[in-house]
């Protein structure tokens, strides 16, 4: 063999994911929340605007005489996936868990009900409804937070995902770590 047929060395490439966390949070303040609960329908919801929580498109949607039709008492509250905005999902589904928190006159949590992490599929007829003042004594307890007839949401988004790294990213982490 001549040294002029030496075999180059074969090409490696690879790819960095990073597992993340990451966090949106939306306020719906209903004004007039009296008469909400007189306006509003059982199974009927408010709902806010989209916001953006980890690449996606959410909505909260507040039922304030329940969410099914039968007339049983107490709020309830859901959070949909609307749309992703990330270009790089394949599929239409996260993973994802929020927080409902009903605030006080200060804007700290007085009541707060956790979900998830649960998938999300975008336009899912599944739901998971949180059942938020549904106890006469909730509903009461809440009055006393309405402040000039308005009852204020404050909604947390947790997404998991992972992001592609660079690999210039992922060699500088390298050095960090050392």
């Amino acid at each position: 063999m001549s040294s002029s047929s030496v075999v180059p060395p074969p090409s490696f490439e690879f790819t960095s994911l990073r597992a993340r966390q990451v966090t949106g949070s939306h306020l719906l303040r209903i004004y007039g929340h009296s008469a909400a609960d007189r306006l509003v329908l059982s199974g009927r919801c408010i709902g806010s605007r989209s916001f953006s929580a980890g690449g996606r498109k959410w909505e909260l949607k507040y039922y304030p005489n329940g969410h099914s039709s039968s007339g049983k008492p107490g709020a309830a509250a859901t959070v949909e996936l609307r749309r992703m905005d990330r270009k790089d999902d394949d599929d239409d589904g996260v993973m994802a868990a929020y927080r409902l928190s009903i605030l006080d006159r200060e804007g700290n949590p007085a009541y707060s009900y956790a979900v998830g992490p649960q998938r999300f599929d975008k336009g899912s007829k599944y739901m998971h409804r949180v059942n938020v003042l549904a106890t006469p004594e909730e509903r009461q307890a809440a009055l006393r937070l309405v402040e000039d007839d308005s009852l204020t949401i404050r909604c947390d988004v947790s997404v998991r995902r992972f992001d592609k790294e660079s690999r210039i990213k992922y060699y500088l982490q390298k050095l960090l770590d050392y």
